[in-house]
């Protein structure tokens, strides 16, 4: 028998608790017996690792305070199934919900604490209860009322026992800390750090980019990585190093930068380099995956890396990526959300074909970036395709604002609408333009909070794409909302603050507007405090994760997203913007980049030329096997 000493939480810790044992505890005595293989009087089965279960408060053991129906995370927590009937305390279930279930507990579900039957003086936790530090157990303000009053009980005293600890993984501030005067220069840094630490690899020599962290979190607290590297993350991350180049003069990251571009450009992983290929140009989803996002996120960010650094060695792939993205849009400024190579091109079909195509669908997730890349384009070649088909799409799209289809939230579809709005001020200064930018905004700033987080809210469910779950069985199915309700106190720092700040950064030096201004402070100050601190778990300090409570000022949300859920961390889509945000505040300048441009001018005749063919496409004999894309459409 081992009595742990060192948890909060003072369990027993026994292979076999036999018969005589059980009628030992007596007198005041209570105990919890944690994990037992044998159990004299309960039946159990071998143990089993939690997968989209959550455990659930099923009585009304803890109180007022910590209420039945009350969703807690374990995480990835193992467990023994209990073939015996008994009054749980704790159980664990697929449940849909954020911190309360909303269609009760389904009748699949396993006790994880209980009262043994034949004495009420012990409790059996068929998991481990006292490495809710260590496992990360979220979120904490619940944990602390669980583990009061277990501890509590065990004294044999009603109530709540005060305890508190510090989280392995928590934010950097809190809400009243006062932050240090150069906190988003130190955010920026801390940043810069862990891409170095934790994100890029080299390999044979080339600098590759992984995608960052996956949600689920391992009994000992740890997140796998995501290895592969995308098209999209490797794009983006050619800022970071180049920010730190020119607000720092690293010559090291200056190479890093060049290097990273190089590899992504002219790599076998990620670059469509087939002339001949309908895709030719184009960037992929995943290595060697050949799906085509219609973003312009990579580009986009590979511009301003070659800007800041003066490093034009791939200025005709990035020029040629656009053209490849402009050629697959149709005559009215939308692209199909993605192309597959070689399924998108079978009977006949070309480029062609979707050049062609009035396909219509304003779905800013999609499209909003894409949209400033070809603003960017113009900027730097004055192609005019660029600028006429982002105009008429815009103008579509703000015609029917603010009801769009929506992925995992609306708010994110508004966030992305700001940078290419914010540009098109930058580029053509009418009154209608700032009226688009403004009418944007307004929803998001709406559900801005006072801490500078903004909460995330979901649109009409006929339009919904990824909605919260309306079953417990959809609960963990597919990618999902962050929150159950509009109302639950969530930011989503992958799909929406991400790119509001971003936006809401060039809109300010777009409009000298200081609506634009101050919400970009209160956004950056906001983000200086959730960004992560952690000893122990150092692959993740100084990145930012994707949801945030700011009610509990903790790292969570709901977990239904099976892909991209509230604890990952995206290399590409949330830290890179973030962080770049920082440092060009740092800098004061815009995103939008206009050196150097007769060195685009100069190649863009020959490569309209290039891409203007249409090559007869035929599919390469080594097909790589089909396999599910997340989020592909």
């Amino acid at each position: 028998m081992n009595l742990k000493k060192e948890s909060l939480l003072k369990t027993i810790k026994m292979e076999r608790a036999s018969l005589e044992f059980i009628r030992s505890i007596k007198d005041k005595q209570r105990v919890i017996l944690e994990c037992p293989e044998y159990v004299s009087g309960i039946e159990l089965e071998e143990p089993q690792e939690a997968n989209a279960e959550r455990t659930v408060v099923s009585s009304d053991f803890f109180g007022d305070a910590l209420p039945e129906g009350r969703i807690l995370n374990q995480h990835m927590c193992w467990f023994r199934p209990v073939k015996t009937h008994v009054k749980a305390h704790l159980t664990l279930a697929r449940v849909a919900g954020y911190r309360h279930t909303v269609f009760g507990l389904p009748q699949k579900n396993h006790p994880l604490l209980f009262e043994h039957p034949d004495n009420p003086d012990i409790l059996i936790s068929t998991t481990l209860l006292s490495t809710f530090i260590e496992g990360r157990f979220a979120p904490k303000a619940d944990w602390k009322i669980l583990i009061g009053r277990l501890n509590a009980w065990l004294e044999g005293k009603d109530g709540i026992n005060t305890v508190d600890w510090e989280m392995t993984v928590r934010p950097s501030f809190g809400t009243e800390d006062e932050l240090p005067e150069y906190a988003e220069q130190e955010a920026f840094r801390r940043n810069v750090e862990w891409f170095n630490d934790s994100i890029f690899f080299e390999h044979a020599g080339k600098i590759g980019v992984f995608e960052g962290y996956i949600s689920a979190i391992a009994p000992n607290g740890r997140q796998s990585p995501r290895p592969k590297t995308r098209g999209d993350c490797s794009g983006e991350s050619t800022m970071i190093p180049a920010l730190d180049w020119a607000l720092n003069k690293n010559y090291a990251a200056r190479k890093m930068s060049a290097k990273i571009m190089d590899n992504l450009f002219n790599g076998p992983e990620l670059a469509d380099n087939d002339p001949t290929s309908p895709t030719y140009g184009g960037l992929r989803f995943y290595e060697f995956r050949s799906v085509y996002y219609s973003e312009g996120r990579a580009p986009l960010a590979c511009i301003l890396a070659s800007e800041l650094t003066e490093n034009y060695a791939c200025a005709d792939k990035v020029l040629r990526n656009l053209i490849s993205l402009l050629r697959t849009t149709g005559p009215q400024g939308f692209r199909f959300p993605s192309l597959s190579n070689p399924e998108a091109f079978q009977n006949g079909k070309t480029w062609k074909y979707y050049q062609k195509t009035d396909y219509v669908q304003c779905r800013p997730h999609f499209q909003g970036y894409m949209w400033a890349a070809f603003l960017q384009g113009y900027v730097l070649t004055g192609h005019k395709d660029f600028l006429e088909k982002t105009k008429c799409a815009i103008r579509m799209t703000m015609d029917i604002f603010p009801d769009f289809t929506w992925m995992n939230g609306i708010t994110q579809e508004y966030a992305r609408l700001l940078l290419p709005l914010a540009f098109l001020v930058e580029i053509e200064d009418t009154q209608e333009h700032r009226q688009w930018l403004k009418k944007a905004t307004g929803p998001l700033l709406d559900n801005m909070q006072d801490c500078g987080a903004i909460r995330e809210i979901m649109g009409q469910p006929k339009s919904g794409k990824y909605p919260a779950p309306r079953t417990n069985e959809e609960y963990g199915t597919t990618e999902a909302a962050l929150i159950q309700e509009n109302g639950d106190p969530v930011a989503d720092l992958l799909y929406t603050v991400n790119y509001a700040f971003i936006g809401l950064h060039e809109a300010s030096l777009a409009t000298g507007d200081s609506f634009y201004k101050s919400a970009a402070d209160k956004m950056a100050d906001f983000l200086c405090r959730v960004q992560i601190k952690s000893e122990k778990q150092k692959y993740l300090d100084g990145a930012w994760m994707r949801a945030f409570d700011y009610e509990l000022w903790d790292f969570i949300g709901s977990s239904a997203d099976n892909a991209w859920g509230p604890w990952c961390v995206e290399s590409g889509w949330t830290n890179t913007w973030i962080a770049a945000t920082l440092g060009l505040r740092a800098m004061n300048r815009p995103f939008l980049c206009r050196k150097n441009k007769d060195i685009y001018k100069k190649l863009m005749p020959n490569l309209l030329e290039e891409m203007s063919i249409v090559h007869d496409y035929t599919t390469p004999d080594k097909q790589i096997p089909k396999s599910l894309t997340p989020g592909a459409e």
